[in-house]
């Protein structure tokens, strides 16, 4: 009988198959991008609210990476007439799975929703890919909230606090941000290569309006230029 990390991997393979034109190779709970080394694996999901709600983590690696995935912690809610699942997927895939595509699979659709833009520190550069913005309007969002987000988000501020002026990676960094005003107060996440660094870093959207409720979070990816 197949567990549901299988099933889901199934979905994925799917979705990123069939979906987005990509070489695919299911392995039980894991997904291969064939003759790419990249790797999806799925864990054990968990489901809320009777089961309308799911968390499901997902990760990325790759070789050069050794060893290491990059973990998210997808969600999807049940809509009018969509799964749960298909939900956590679509966003996983526009959101994260992209970021990494751009970097590792450029000429594959869901690298064009991604924005590069390279950082130099002395003679290295490196190329930084910015994935699409989740952004959730809870109530009071104006026009220039929309702007100073979609202008400067968290993330890029991450990037340039971690990066700027200091010596670029020897290797992939991954980061992740989740940002949000709430009835009862801000609420920062910051996780860079699977680390929870909220704490040192709870001060990213600071810059920004807030003039009502709501949510902003995105990926990035840093990838070293080769040295000559």
């Amino acid at each position: 009988m197949e567990s549901a990390e299988q099933e889901i991997a199934g979905h994925v393979a799917r979705m990123l198959g069939e979906g987005h034109g990509l070489p695919v190779t299911l392995d039980g709970a894991a997904v291969d991008i064939t003759g790419t080394g990249i790797r999806v694996a799925v864990g054990a999901p968990e489901t809320y609210l009777e089961g309308r709600t799911i968390r499901i983590p997902i990760g990325i690696a790759h070789p050069s990476w050794n060893g290491m995935f990059a973990w998210d912690q997808t969600v999807g809610t049940r809509g009018a007439d969509r799964h749960p699942v298909a939900e956590a997927l679509d966003g996983w895939a526009h959101n994260v799975f992209a970021v990494f595509a751009a970097a590792l699979l450029p000429s594959s659709d869901l690298a064009r929703r991604v924005t590069a833009l390279p950082i130099t520190s002395g003679s290295e550069t490196a190329d930084v890919y910015y994935g699409a913005l989740a952004m959730r309007d809870f109530g009071g969002f104006t026009d220039a909230d929309r702007e100073a987000i979609a202008s400067r988000p968290p993330t890029m501020v991450l990037i340039e606090e971690l990066f700027g002026g200091y010596a670029l990676p020897d290797r992939p960094v991954w980061v992740y941000t989740y940002c949000a005003r709430m009835p009862d107060g801000p609420v920062t996440e910051v996780t860079v290569l699977n680390g929870d660094s909220s704490e040192s870093f709870g001060h990213i959207a600071d810059h920004l309006p807030w003039h009502g409720h709501g949510s902003v979070k995105s990926w990035a990816l840093v990838v070293p230029r080769p040295t000559a």
